[in-house]
């Protein structure tokens, strides 16, 4: 028996939680555990998206599963949205169709606006240039007039 905890979801997860349910009334799983609704709808469109583009390629389904490597049997489960297909079938698949670029740029920082919004954020208000710094003297004499040393930067350039 699977016991179920459900916490501060919205109403919308819940009820796709229980549409997405097997016939035994649990949660569907795979080997690493419960395959969580939004990932399991988003790995269903995946499939449907590469059975899509193979059938307007007008490529077999027995031609493909050749071109990339498995069995006809995992193609169908690929394009089925089974969540335990591996990274590497999916990629191959992607290869054959031109779009393994897609997959190449899933989680780069260019196309995630997250990570830019931080970069954004952390980005310095103001850039001024560094300070002369004034020599200390322990014996201080009126007569004698201080004049500031330039202290040259052991590098000019600091990078960008």
């Amino acid at each position: 028996m699977t016991l179920l905890c459900i916490i501060n979801e919205t109403q919308d997860d819940l009820m796709y939680r229980m549409e997405d349910m097997d016939s035994d009334g649990g949660v569907k799983t795979t080997k690493g555990g419960v395959v969580h609704p939004k990932v399991d709808r988003a790995i269903a469109k995946i499939g449907a998206d590469i059975s899509h583009a193979r059938r307007v390629r007008r490529i077999a389904a027995e031609d493909f599963a050749k071109r990339i490597g498995i069995s006809r049997a995992t193609l169908h489960r690929l394009e089925n949205g089974d969540p335990g297909i591996s990274l590497n079938t999916l990629a191959m698949a992607l290869h054959a169709i031109g779009r393994l670029d897609a997959l190449a740029n899933i989680a780069d920082a260019a196309n995630d606006h997250v990570t830019m919004m931080q970069m954004r954020d952390q980005a310095p208000k103001r850039i001024s240039k560094p300070r002369i710094a004034q020599p200390v003297h322990e014996d201080i004499d009126d007569t004698e007039e201080i004049t500031p040393q330039r202290r040259e930067p052991e590098n000019k350039f600091k990078g960008f």
